[in-house]
């Protein structure tokens, strides 16, 4: 099938038998969350994008599966069953009936707890990467059944192509956006809780009055269109056991001179911008303005 060809089509074959595919993060461009289900989880409507900002992994064949981090590696575990990285590959192991073996080294740039999916990203690409160095070739619908297991949103970085994701986020439509987006990220020094930001939201802490989002009108929109139209229902919330983050956001919407937005339940801030210039110019301006309040990056929103 196409769908797993384009997968596939992410893992790079390198010499000596070593094989590597790049992570990348996802920035939630809206996000509407709906009352509680009967089993405490959330519906919820979001377009997932991918962004070029990505952590890397790489296997090398030989000897029993053992897991070793680099790069931003403090606090990242390094136990299989710690890791979901490591529960990602022991599971696809043994689903498929295979030994678990080789070497796999997560080079980690992507912060925790930011809204970023790093985490998520990491344990779908390493699915991805060991189907191929496993041979197995699984279908990217088998993936996702095993990557459901570890994560509402691994699902998604299966393939991670710009998708409305609805159900828990599972439920997957492709959705590509019709022009070139960038997005300066604003990347607090800690991250905030999921638990307790849905908390908040269950305890009131909502948007009041606010109709439908027209997906397909944000996709169809420029940079200065979509930031206008889109609607993160976790902020309420998240600025309401967090005032700091939204301080932060009121000051970079100053320096950036346009919209803020937050992504998934936080504490990533991130404005819109139709090039790679335009997002240099204001990333300049935000780390004047800022002061080292926070870390700032600059990256391209993938179709």
């Amino acid at each position: 099938m196409i769908e797993d060809l384009a997968m596939s089509e992410r893992v790079v074959r390198l010499e000596g038998g070593r094989w590597e595919i790049l992570a990348r993060a996802k920035l939630n461009l809206g996000l509407r969350i709906f009352p509680a289900r009967p089993d405490g989880f959330h519906d919820l409507e979001s377009w997932f994008v991918p962004i070029s900002w990505h952590d890397t992994l790489q296997f090398n064949s030989g000897g029993a599966l053992k897991l070793e981090v680099t790069g931003r590696a403090e606090g990242v575990p390094t136990d299989l069953e710690k890791n979901l990285v490591g529960r990602a590959a022991v599971r696809l192991a043994k689903a498929a009936g295979v030994a678990a073996e080789g070497t796999i080294t997560l080079h980690k740039v992507l912060p925790p707890g930011g809204g970023l999916g790093g985490g998520s990203s990491d344990a779908a690409s390493a699915l991805v990467m060991l189907n191929e160095a496993w041979g197995l070739r699984w279908g990217e619908e088998k993936l996702r059944g095993i990557a459901a297991e570890l994560g509402s949103d691994v699902p998604f970085f299966v393939r991670g192509e710009a998708s409305l994701c609805t159900g828990r986020g599972e439920i997957m439509t492709p959705l590509p956006a019709y022009h070139t987006l960038f997005a300066v990220l604003l990347l607090p020094p800690r991250g905030l809780g999921t638990k307790e930001v849905y908390q908040a939201f269950d305890a009131g802490h909502q948007h009041k009055g606010l109709g439908k989002t027209d997906w397909q009108r944000c996709a169809r929109s420029t940079a200065e269109e979509l930031s206008g139209l889109l609607v993160n229902d976790l902020e309420p919330p998240a600025f309401a056991i967090a005032p700091w983050v939204a301080e932060l956001r009121e000051r970079a919407a100053k320096s950036v001179r346009r919209k803020v937005h937050m992504t998934g339940s936080g504490s990533t801030l991130y404005a819109l911008c139709g090039s790679g210039v335009e997002a240099a110019e204001i990333q300049k301006r935000v780390e004047a303005d800022l002061r080292g309040d926070c870390a700032c990056v600059s990256a391209r929103i993938e179709r």
